[in-house]
């Protein structure tokens, strides 16, 4: 869903990143590889990116003044916002910071302006969106039902 809005309203901003998988990076590499991707996607230079201090303080500094779309996927951790997103002045007005996380608290502890709570789908929707992506079939054929259904319960 988030892919889906920054490519419907990013041609309404100065510059605008999108950063997938932030929790899984994080896990893989350090704050400063991600902030580098982040200033790299809004054509900045990061080669100056030693250290997260130095990483938050090009952000602020370079986007203070540019209307900003950042999209931070999957974070899992208020550090990754304090390091990628800082505070509302890091950015230009009308710049928009959507953020996806499975930690609602993380939101709310945060003091963010506006939630939005996606709902799963039901057993039936997720089983005809996965034969749909799977096997390129509205409904799993009998053959592979059962297997369906485990995969779809085991995804939650």
């Amino acid at each position: 869903i988030a892919r889906a809005v920054f490519e419907i309203i990013r041609s309404r901003f100065e510059v605008t990143c999108f950063l997938a998988d932030v929790r899984e990076h994080c896990e893989k590499k350090d704050i400063t590889h991600i902030q580098k991707q982040l200033l790299d996607q809004m054509k900045i230079r990061s080669n100056f990116v030693h250290n997260k201090y130095d990483g938050r303080t090009i952000i602020q500094n370079s986007l203070r003044l540019k209307k900003v779309l950042l999209v931070l996927d999957d974070v899992n951790h208020g550090k990754q916002l304090e390091d990628l997103a800082g505070e509302k002045a890091w950015f230009g007005p009308g710049s928009r910071i959507i953020i996806t996380t499975r930690d609602f608290h993380l939101l709310r502890k945060n003091k963010l302006h506006e939630t939005y709570n996606v709902e799963g789908l039901v057993e039936n929707e997720a089983l005809n969106l996965f034969s749909l992506e799977a096997f390129n079939l509205p409904k799993p054929s009998e053959e592979f039902l059962a297997l369906s259904k485990e995969v779809v319960k085991y995804s939650g």
